[in-house]
């Protein structure tokens, strides 16, 4: 689903109890992404699944080598859309497999209630590489990285705080109030500095030189009076 609140925009997951990921939801994340990005009075997302169900308990493993024929790769896209403004993430229940990816590549900040887990299960069926495609080890510390990559184990709501791998534990009932309250707040700034920040996060990695570079061509770049 796709609802406006002002500048920002609200993108549900919406495929039952589990929310598990479907090729068609994954086309139909892309679109919603992809208009959220093209519309320049929308400056913030937040995503999320409605109460009772969960973020996402990712794909259906049984049809994840299903051949996609003429049609695209959806996922595929999904993941690798280049993003500019930044979205929130209300995080209850499963996110594991696919849903975890979904939260590490496609959010910034990250709401979740207590009985939250993430985790990547794959390892258990052959599949594996979720650390390195979702820099997750840059997110959170390696060793726990690592060891939910390698052993299947998921995190817990308190754990995942922890470790920083979301922002804050909050309430069932308000949680989807707390995000959208959140990106209220983001989209209450100036967007030059909102794509500033989201570009160069996006180029992580770089030099103290790099960065100061990048920092003043950047803002150089936009108007200053907004």
């Amino acid at each position: 689903s796709f609802d406006v609140h002002g500048p920002v925009a609200f993108i549900g997951l919406h495929n039952g109890r589990l929310n598990i990921l479907t090729r068609q939801m994954h086309q139909q994340l892309y679109r919603q992404l992809l208009r959220f990005m093209r519309d320049d009075s929308l400056k913030v997302a937040v995503l999320a699944s409605p109460p009772g169900s969960s973020f996402s308990a990712g794909d259906d493993l049984r049809t994840i080598d299903d051949d996609f024929g003429e049609e695209p790769d959806w996922e595929e896209l999904v993941m690798t859309m280049p993003r500019t403004k930044p979205v929130v993430a209300a995080v209850r229940g499963h996110c594991i497999g696919q849903g975890l990816v979904y939260l590490l590549m496609l959010s910034d900040v990250r709401f979740a209630t207590a009985d939250a887990r993430f985790g990547f299960p794959e390892i258990r069926y052959g599949y594996g590489g979720a650390v390195a495609l979702t820099r997750l080890a840059q997110q959170i510390p390696p060793t726990v990285a690592m060891r939910m990559a390698l052993s299947g184990q998921t995190l817990g709501g308190a754990q995942a705080v922890t470790c920083g791998l979301v922002n804050e534990l909050v309430e069932d009932e308000q949680l989807l109030e707390l995000a959208l309250a959140e990106a209220q707040t983001i989209a209450s700034h100036p967007e030059s500095g909102l794509r500033a920040e989201m570009i160069a996060a996006a180029r992580g990695g770089l030099s103290q030189g790099e960065s100061m570079a990048l920092f003043t061509h950047l803002w150089n770049s936009f108007p200053q009076n907004q």
